[in-house]
Parts: C-alpha cells; sequence; structure tokens
C-alpha cells in the first residue's frame, strides 16, 4: 500500500481512513438493500458525508446529519402538501427554505451549521424526488429518514471500532504556557507589536482548536466557553494601549509554574498597578476566576464558563450565500418548468445541494472547479455501470455488489493530497445516481439524459459562486464591514448604554480573533489584521467616551461642537478615513486646555485611523 501511496502520490494514512470509509459505505449499501430500503445509496451518501478525521468530529456530523435530514424531510412533505405537487409552488417554496437554510447555516458554527444547510437541501431531495411519482411522499420522507441513520450508525459504528485512538492533546499545558507568555509581555511593557501580533496569532490558533478537542461532546463544547473566556481577557489585555511600561509587574514564570502561581502573580500584578492605573488592575483581578476555571476545564472539563463570550456572526456572508442558493435554485427551477424537462428536478436538486454544502467553505469557487471535476468522473463512472455493468445483475442484492466495485474506487481519489474534494463529489454523484436495481433494456438516451441533467447542478453552483463570488479575502473584508458597521451605530448612539458597551467590547475580541484567521490565510498577514483591530477598538472605546462627554452639562458649547463633528465625521471612516483623523485632531486641539486627559485620547485614537486607512477603507 506504501508503494501505491507514494506512486500516486497518496497519504498513506488518509489512504487508510478513505479505504474504512469506502468499505463502510459498501456495507450501508449492502444492508440497506437487504432491509429493503427505496434509496438504499443514501445510506452509502451517508457514510461518505459523514466521515471525519477524529471520533468525537464524525459523531457530531452523524448526529447533525440526522436531525437535520428528519427536520429537512418533514419540511419537504410539507411544501408538497401545501403547494399540491405544483412545480411553480414547490420551486417558490425551495426557494424561500433554501435561502433561509443557507443564510442560517452561515451565522452559525459546527454541526449546528451543517444540520440548518442539510435541512434545506434535505427538503429538496424529497420534494423534487418526490414529484411526479405515485409512490407516497411520505414513505419517500421515511426512507430518507432511515437512510440517514442507518448511514450514519454504520459509518459511526466502524469508525469507532477500526479507527486508531486519538492523539492526546496536552489543553492544559496550551493553555497555561499561553497565559504565562502574555503575562511576561506586559509585565516587560514592551512596545514590540511583532510579538504581540504573535501572541494573538497564537490565541486564535488555541481558539480554532477548540473545535476539534472538543468535538462529540455537546457538555465539552459548552464548557470549552471556560477557555474562550479567558482567551478574551488575554486579547483585551494584549491590545489595552492606555498603560505606559509596568516594569514592576512581575517576574516570569517557569513554564510549569501551577494555577497558584497564576493566580497569585495576577494578583500582585493588581496590586503593583491599583494607584496609577486603576483599569488595568481590575481587569488582572477579573481574570483570576477565569483563569481558575479555564484551567480546571483545560486539565480535566470543569464547570461551565458565568461569563459567555459573544461570537461573531458573519451577518454579509449570510445574505451572500442566502442569495446565492435562492438564485440558482430559482434559476434552474424556471427552466424546469419552462421547459417541462422529466429530468429537471435533478439539475434543481443539484444546484440546491451544491450551493448550501460549499457555501461555508474559505474558497468555495476554487474549491467548486475540483467539485465539477469530480463530479464529471463520478456522472461517467454511473453511466459505464448503467450501461455495461447493472444489466449482469440478477436480483437487487447483485445489482448492489456490482455497484461496489466503483464505490471502493473512490477511496483513491479521495486519499490524493490535492484532489481529494473531487474524489468526494465523485463518490457522492455516481452513488446518487445508483439506486440498486435489476434493469431490463437500459436505454442509453434516458441514461445520458439524466447524467447532463444531474451535471447540471453543479455546473449551476459553479456559475452561482462566480456570479456571487467568496472567498477568505471577502471573508475579512465582511469581518471589517461589520465592524464599521457597529462602529458608525455607536457614533449614533446605539451603544450608549454601559451592558451594550461591554459587549461590544467583549465581542470585538473575538472578531479579532476571526479577522487574524482570515488574514493569515487571505494572504494579507496577521499584523494587518491586529492593527486594524487595535484601530478600531480604540476608536470605539474613544466613541464612547465621546458620547459620555456630550451628555456632560460642564462641557463648553465650542467642546461640544468639536466633538459632534467627529461623530458625524464616522460616516465616512470607511470611504474617506482622513476626515476622521483630522476632526479627531481638530477635536484634541480644542480640548487641550480644557479636558487634557481626553485630548490626549483623541490625539491617540486619530494616530490609530491614520496608521490604519487602508484597514477602514476595506469596509467600503
Amino acid at each position: 500500500m506504501k508503494a501505491v501511496a507514494t506512486i500516486f502520490d497518496i497519504d498513506p494514512a488518509r489512504l487508510r481512513f478513505t479505504a474504512r470509509t469506502a468499505i463502510a459505505a459498501c456495507l450501508a449499501l449492502a444492508i440497506g438493500t437487504l432491509i429493503g430500503l427505496d434509496h438504499p445509496q443514501w445510506a452509502a451518501m451517508t457514510v461518505w458525508i459523514t466521515a471525519l478525521p477524529t471520533r468525537g468530529q464524525r459523531l457530531e456530523r452523524s448526529f447533525a446529519r440526522v436531525l437535520g435530514t428528519i427536520v429537512g424531510a418533514l419540511a419537504g412533505v410539507g411544501l408538497m402538501v401545501l403547494t399540491g405537487n405544483d412545480p411553480l409552488g414547490i420551486i417558490i417554496g425551495l426557494t424561500i427554505w433554501l435561502g433561509l437554510c443557507a443564510g442560517t447555516g452561515n451565522l452559525l458554527t459546527g454541526p449546528a451549521s451543517y444540520a440548518s444547510l442539510l435541512t434545506g437541501y434535505s427538503a429538496a431531495m424529497v420534494a423534487l424526488l418526490g414529484y411526479g411519482h405515485d409512490t407516497s411522499i411520505w414513505m419517500l420522507a421515511i426512507d430518507r429518514m432511515a437512510t440517514a441513520c442507518l448511514g450514519a450508525a454504520v459509518g459511526t459504528i466502524v469508525a469507532l471500532v477500526f479507527s486508531p485512538k486519538p492523539q492526546s492533546v496536552d489543553l492544559s499545558r496550551r493553555v497555561k504556557t499561553i497565559m504565562q507568555i502574555c503575562l511576561d509581555h506586559v509585565a516587560t511593557g514592551e512596545g514590540d507589536g511583532n510579538e504581540r501580533s504573535r501572541l494573538i496569532l497564537d490565541i486564535a490558533a488555541l481558539d480554532e482548536s477548540l473545535d476539534i478537542v472538543s468535538a462529540g461532546s455537546l457538555g465539552t463544547r459548552r464548557k470549552a466557553r471556560d477557555i474562550r473566556s479567558l482567551l478574551s481577557a488575554l486579547s483585551e489585555l494584549l491590545l489595552d494601549t492606555r498603560s505606559p511600561r509596568e516594569a514592576d509587574a512581575g517576574e516570569p514564570l517557569a513554564a510549569n509554574g501551577d494555577q497558584d502561581d497564576l493566580s497569585e502573580r495576577l494578583r500582585e500584578m493588581a496590586a503593583n498597578l491599583e494607584t496609577d492605573f486603576p483599569h488595568r488592575a481590575a481587569h488582572l483581578r477579573a481574570m483570576i476566576p477565569l483563569w481558575q476555571r479555564a484551567n480546571r476545564t483545560a486539565a480535566a472539563i470543569g464547570p461551565v464558563s458565568e461569563r459567555p463570550v459573544p461570537q461573531h456572526r458573519d451577518w454579509i456572508g449570510a445574505r451572500y450565500a442566502a442569495l446565492r442558493s435562492m438564485s440558482a435554485v430559482a434559476t434552474t427551477g424556471l427552466v424546469w418548468i419552462a421547459t417541462g424537462w422529466q429530468l429537471g428536478p435533478y439539475m434543481v436538486m443539484g444546484a440546491a445541494i451544491m450551493t448550501s454544502v460549499f457555501s461555508t467553505f474559505p474558497n468555495p469557487g476554487l474549491q467548486m472547479r475540483w467539485v465539477v471535476a469530480g463530479a464529471a468522473g463520478g456522472v461517467c463512472a454511473a453511466v459505464l455501470s448503467h450501461l455495461i455493468i447493472m444489466p449482469m445483475a440478477g436480483s437487487v442484492m447483485e445489482a448492489a455488489l456490482l455497484i461496489m466495485p466503483f464505490t471502493l474506487v473512490g477511496m483513491l481519489p479521495m486519499a490524493h493530497r490535492r484532489v481529494g474534494l473531487a474524489g468526494m463529489d465523485y463518490n457522492l454523484i455516481y452513488l446518487l445516481m445508483m439506486n440498486p436495481y435489476v434493469p431490463e433494456n437500459p436505454e442509453p438516451g434516458h441514461v445520458l439524459l439524466q447524467a447532463f441533467g444531474v451535471m447540471l447542478g453543479p455546473v449551476t453552483a459553479y456559475l452561482a459562486f462566480v456570479a456571487l463570488p467568496m472567498d477568505t479575502g471577502k471573508r475579512l473584508d465582511f469581518v471589517i464591514r461589520l465592524m464599521v458597521h457597529e462602529l458608525t451605530s455607536m457614533a449614533k448612539g446605539a451603544f450608549d448604554k454601559p451592558e451594550r458597551y461591554r459587549h461590544w467590547r467583549m465581542r470585538i475580541y473575538h472578531r479579532l480573533v476571526m479577522l487574524v484567521r482570515w488574514s493569515e490565510k487571505s494572504g494579507s498577514g496577521g499584523g494587518f489584521a491586529i492593527s486594524g483591530g487595535m484601530g478600531a477598538l480604540q476608536l470605539g472605546n474613544s466613541l464612547y467616551a465621546i458620547r459620555g462627554m456630550m451628555t456632560e452639562r460642564m462641557i463648553d458649547a465650542q467642546s461640544k461642537r468639536a466633538l459632534r463633528a467627529t461623530l458625524l465625521s464616522i460616516a465616512h471612516l470607511s470611504r474617506k478615513p482622513e476626515r476622521v483623523v483630522h476632526a479627531f485632531t481638530k477635536a484634541a486641539a480644542k480640548l487641550q486646555a480644557t479636558y487634557p486627559q481626553d485630548a490626549a485620547r483623541l490625539t491617540e485614537t486619530a494616530a490609530l485611523v491614520a496608521a490604519n486607512q487602508d484597514f477602514f477603507r476595506r469596509a467600503g
């Protein structure tokens, strides 16, 4: 196996994984056929779809698969009942439903996101495959649910029995180490932007790894909030630009310092800073219980955090995903209705599935090229099976057995280092077209038309991603745009209440993690995201302070006019950030005589905005 892997540039470890998955898919197909399911190939498709590297991830995906399929199948039945099997009504209903599910899936993360996407296209599969058939729509829905449950069960059992034990992750040491390094950085008071950027990158990497570590356990995933709360507080500490060198904040600890060491160190740092920097001292004291809970969670999954971290939601990307799915389904659906093509539902179904599933991928337009290539391979294999291999079958079980060789072949492209995504779609498209049956006289024309209809789905989805493109650079822009939108709202008074302002501050640290993640993947570099995030944070703090000063009766009219001008300038932040710089600089000069501390804040804000004008322009 190693020799074959070397020749064909296949990862040996991944080949073992895909081989187990292919065998499990064949087993699910055989069981589904034996127990009399109408579409046993859907069970095999479920095995491939839920195939993930770790057991915990597979368990989560399998659970989401079953839940999403059940809800989606019921939605499909409801749509058929409400529309009376009218094709126009089906397309209108699916367009709305797919848009809602695709948009929601892009707002959520993890298994909840996948379940939402699956809910959308499962409804499409039930409604479109049920159209025009005498089979009860309820029987089709039940068959869809049963195949999902069977495939998830078989895939999970095979994975639990034959997969190697997952490697242990010393999460406790990682949390402790990053805590110590961050405190060392703050203690030395060094203004090294590169070091701070590296630390933020480490925090972002740890935040991303929490999803993998906690996969498979809803309780563990909830309790991972403890660690995220600490990471949010550490980000806030690193990005606090309001205090100078703090050389007396404590000596660096050895790497094996325990929980009591770090708790005591936080107390000492807070005591040393109490007089000159009370805001920093209060923050350090607040970090003590966060550290203790996070340390217990990392070591032994301790209690649930009392300080949930507000999560970034990509509302702009969600709108793009919803519009893309709706456009693809509506376009293919109208073509189907206008032409009356018997195999049109396959085209609509393919567009619904592809635009939903790949909407959450980092670079779906680029990845869709491999999807189309894999789909073409699957279609060719299915045509060959229908015309040459399937006529050899004397029973439905023999037909299922004859389907399996091409299914087993699918493990090879799946294990390839570069074309793994194409391999996945080869398997799914091939199985989608290969319902076990005993053909009497295969009709080449009908088979080729079916293949053409199935291929139109991925091609339409690819064109939809070309028309409404998405990549890591756009995802980065979307995060920046949401941050600028909130700053604009803050200038208008939307965050005047202290609890809303605290919520904004906590959420911006999670958005900073997303900024770093997308900035690194898009090639902009983590330093760009961190510097811009610091500018946005400082600008928000200043806007909140200005809103507070505007309500003070003691402030003179001239200063109030200058502050009002700074608030109005935020409307131009994404197009002309230099106007914001000018407004803040001018306001600082007006306040210098009577409010020197506030003037210094505005001057610092103007400098940060000036240094990050390209960052804010990306929101335009």
